[in-house]
């Protein structure tokens, strides 16, 4: 059985090397759009405790391949989904005038090139939105199954036209399936 970690929404790194230390058996993927973030990530990478095999990806977890649009905000901020509101506390919203096209990946079809259901699979997601169509695609056709852990930040509360009743039956149909960790 094979140990993989996949982080969804890599950000600066600083989770990445984190879940390295923490899980130091394992098969890491790195998945993130702004390639400005990328000297960081491996930044990250080099300080790790051990030498892990970390494969960092240029690219937006999404629902097909191809390119996308992402709009950029704060480096914590930055959305390929359309009307997200960032709190207050981040001194910049996001851009949405001056879309930046990048790589996507569909994260359901790269799951099934990449692992099998006997490997231990640990996804940290946040993809600031993303995670409501991707999770989506996943349960529907069925690759949420080769997930076992699924770290996640879920951003309903930044998306003024997303409902409720539709953010919690996501939640309930993932978490029936899948060990779901609240990340924040």
């Amino acid at each position: 059985m094979r140990k993989v970690f996949i982080d969804c929404g890599t950000n600066l790194g600083i989770v990445l090397n984190r879940f390295i230390d923490e899980l130091p058996d394992h098969d890491f993927y790195a998945f993130e759009p702004n390639k400005d973030l990328h000297p960081s990530i491996r930044q990250e990478v080099a300080r790790a405790a051990h030498s892990p095999r970390v494969e960092i990806s240029h690219s937006a977890v999404w629902t097909h391949d191809g390119t996308i649009d992402l709009f950029l905000g704060h480096h914590e901020s930055s959305t390929v989904m359309p009307g997200k509101r960032v709190p207050p506390m981040y001194d910049q919203q996001i851009d949405y005038s001056a879309p930046v096209a990048v790589p996507a990946t569909d994260f359901s079809a790269w799951m099934r090139r990449t692992v099998t259901p006997h490997d231990h699979v640990v996804v940290k997601m946040d993809i600031e939105g993303a995670e409501y169509p991707v999770l989506n695609k996943l349960l529907a056709d069925g690759t949420l199954s080769l997930i076992s852990v699924l770290y996640i930040e879920w951003h309903y509360d930044r998306f003024p036209a997303m409902k409720q009743a539709d953010h919690d039956q996501l939640v309930g149909a993932v978490s029936a399936r899948v060990d779901v960790r609240d990340w924040d």
